[in-house]
């Protein structure tokens, strides 16, 4: 004896099942002598069949960037260790001096001593001297710094790339990822652009950036002094 089961009873169709499974029989029979239309309809209903299955199952693809990126870079210069500057007073020559920005960050300034001035723009580095002198025996002073040399900013390449090592971004100029990894000669024969990591100083510790390189978001991407930057292998 059969029993009867309702349609709405019924179990709900996955949403990847094959298309064969749902077709009348009826509709895939053709004549044994039409040999290319029955390719033809297999072909077709294989890629239906896989198009339903790969329906709703695909992962989307993560950000072309990923990671702390840190603060953004305002386009200010500021003054590093290492930089060679020009110290001027206006009306008061005797206090005009060249000198390198040393280890701790200072330069020497008359009637006051040693100013820390690193990591300051030259206009602030110039307004924070000028107040200083203003308190000692100059009435009103006005100072100019000038940068006459600046110290190399340096990044490293490493990883799978043909020439790693550390390298220079040129003065008062900025380069991009794609730039970099050019100066390093471009990946190696197993080098992956697609995963390539950037370590960068940040606050407290290191913040590491995860980067597909050949991503337009790349082209865009600053490389910073300190940054070390690694083209990981090919996944086979």
């Amino acid at each position: 004896m059969f029993k009867y089961v309702s349609p709405a009873l019924r179990p709900a169709e996955s949403p990847c099942r094959s298309s064969v499974d749902l077709m009348p029989i009826s509709l895939i029979r053709l004549p044994q002598s039409n040999n290319k239309a029955v390719i033809s309809l297999l072909a077709r209903t294989f890629f239906l069949c896989l198009g339903l299955l790969m329906c709703g199952c695909s992962k989307p693809e993560g950000p072309a960037i990923s990671g702390e990126v840190g603060p953004p870079d305002d386009g200010i210069y500021r003054l590093r260790v290492g930089d060679v500057v020009m110290l001027e007073v206006f009306q008061e020559p005797y206090m005009t001096t060249r000198q390198r920005i040393l280890g701790d960050g200072t330069i020497s300034v008359g009637l006051v001593g040693r100013v820390e001035v690193v990591g300051q723009a030259i206009s602030d580095a110039s307004k924070k001297i000028e107040k200083l002198l203003d308190e000692h025996q100059l009435v009103n002073p006005q100072v100019n710094i000038t940068v006459e040399s600046y110290a190399p900013r340096r990044f490293v390449v490493w990883g799978q790339v043909r020439n790693p090592g550390s390298f220079v971004i040129p003065a008062e100029e900025s380069i991009t990822l794609p730039e970099a990894l050019a100066m390093a000669g471009g990946n190696s024969e197993i080098g992956d652009l697609r995963r390539v990591t950037v370590a960068r100083r940040a606050s407290g510790g290191q913040n590491k950036i995860k980067i597909n390189a050949l991503s337009p978001e790349a082209e865009d991407f600053a490389v910073r002094e300190g940054d070390v930057i690694r083209v990981a292998e090919t996944l086979f």
